[in-house]
């Protein structure tokens, strides 16, 4: 039988627990209501390519205290969008919202990402390679111009504010869903093309975009140094701009790229350059209700580790901030786990027997489809 001292370091720790975060005052609950998104686009990657090269112990306590993610089909872009406010309409608006965010005046038209990408042909359907992201102005210029000159009868117009950064728009708003190109690798493109009663026109333009690219200048020269083609346009993310959503003192943002610079711009509270750790980022984040940190793709788990996850575990679990929301894609689909403060015995548990990343993660995951 063993007697009350076996028992002196187990009470400690229950002790140390307590006291990091299960007595505060009813005033701080009320005051500290601040909610962070951990926006992490690569996290998943690595469970489908093996097991993770560094143990990252925090983050996999978040993600224990959290339980089973939920998922968006709609996507990572979609996922982030609806943190700001922003409302599918017949697709998610989102390419409005970036075009708007590049200083074009996007009045009440209906805009449509052209995304420029590279489509290879198999020997029963054409699949999605990948987007070109590395155009020269004058390529993208000379693509637009090309695509202008055809289009011009069908209200159809192409603009370029940026080389990586290619839209179409309508005066009038069609009745389409379009599906994300990030949903779309390695699977065959007859499953993704454009619904709705308007779809049928919007594949027949895809199709006259192809030829018209196909053996376009623009391609001849970057198959001569060896680049990619761009032989087709990707539409998605269609709508009319949004009004705007949540007052800009109720979500604070970091973020070096991506859609949620674009969100937070359209809030008219500009993203904020990616700090170096967690506590930079709540600190200078006081006040506002949530804070969205959105991270590269390429981001490494051990920097994730270190600067991100453990501190914000500690806070989550001392009650600095109210709930951590961590979002990373896989399949094309938006995973969002939420976590909030555990009890005491659920801590406990954790460090007693610390969480296992890479099974949180293969947990987390499903077998890409290839229909």
């Amino acid at each position: 039988m063993r007697s009350p001292a076996d028992n002196v370091p187990a009470r400690r720790l229950l002790d140390s627990l307590g006291r990091r975060g299960g007595y505060t005052s009813s005033n701080t609950r009320d005051a500290l209501r601040m909610q962070l998104v951990l926006v992490l686009p690569g996290l998943l990657e690595s469970a489908r390519t093996g097991p993770p090269a560094a143990p990252a112990p925090a983050l996999a306590e978040l993600l224990a205290w959290a339980g089973a993610p939920s998922r968006n089909p709609d996507g990572l872009d979609a996922e982030i969008a609806s943190r700001y406010g922003v409302a599918r309409q017949t697709d998610w608006p989102l390419a409005a919202i970036r075009a708007a965010s590049l200083g074009l005046a996007t009045g009440d038209d209906y805009w449509l990402a052209a995304d420029p990408v590279t489509l290879v042909v198999g020997r029963d359907d054409v699949a999605f390679s990948g987007i070109v992201g590395d155009l020269t102005h004058a390529q993208a210029a000379a693509l637009v111009a090309t695509l202008n000159a055809h289009f011009a009868g069908d209200g159809f117009e192409f603009v370029a504010p940026k080389p990586n950064a290619i839209f179409a728009r309508l005066a009038a708003a069609p009745r389409l869903a379009t599906h994300q190109p990030a949903l779309t690798p390695d699977r065959p493109l007859r499953f993704r093309l454009p619904e709705g009663a308007d779809a049928a026109k919007f594949r027949r333009w895809q199709s006259e975009i192809q030829m018209l690219l196909h053996e376009h200048p623009v391609n001849v020269e970057r198959e001569k140094s060896g680049a990619p083609p761009v032989n087709g346009l990707w539409l998605s993310a269609g709508g009319l701009l949004p009004p705007r959503g949540s007052p800009p003192s109720a979500i604070r943002t970091y973020a070096n790229s991506g859609i949620a610079v674009a969100l937070a711009a359209q809030l008219d509270a500009p993203a904020r350059p990616l700090p170096a750790h967690f506590a930079a980022a709540i600190d200078s984040g006081a006040g506002a209700k949530l804070v969205v940190v959105a991270l590269a793709s390429g981001a490494a788990l051990t920097e994730i580790e270190r600067a991100w996850a453990l501190p914000s575990r500690d806070a989550l679990a001392s009650r600095r901030v109210e709930a951590i929301s961590i979002v990373a894609e896989d399949a094309g689909d938006a995973v969002c786990w939420r976590a909030r403060r555990p009890g005491v015995w659920q801590r406990f548990s954790g460090r007693v027997r610390p969480r296992d990343i890479a099974a949180e993660l293969a947990a987390a995951t499903r077998k890409q489809p290839r229909t």
